[in-house]
């Protein structure tokens, strides 16, 4: 009986010692990351910003693209306005 109850003690005592262990080192874990890594309201900003911006940076890439190949093709065929 007395057995029983120092073993559930020290295994109790182990435990707590086991997570107050472990919890401080994730704490300074966690600090060296933080001062690495940016505020989350930044990087919310940054991946709104370029969820916008990626669309309207391919369409712009599209209009030139036809534009380019709109006055190659004139450029080739020639201007039909111009006088002979």
């Amino acid at each position: 009986m007395i057995v029983g109850g120092i073993r559930t003690l020290a295994v109790s005592v182990l435990s707590i010692a086991l997570l107050a262990f472990c919890s401080c080192s994730k704490a300074k874990d966690a600090q060296k990351e933080g001062k690495d890594s940016k505020p989350a309201t930044q990087q919310a900003t940054e991946s709104i910003r370029d969820f916008g911006k990626k669309p309207i940076d391919k369409a712009r890439a599209a209009q030139t693209l036809g534009d380019d190949r709109t006055k190659a093709i004139d450029e080739a065929v020639g201007d039909p306005n111009r006088i002979k």
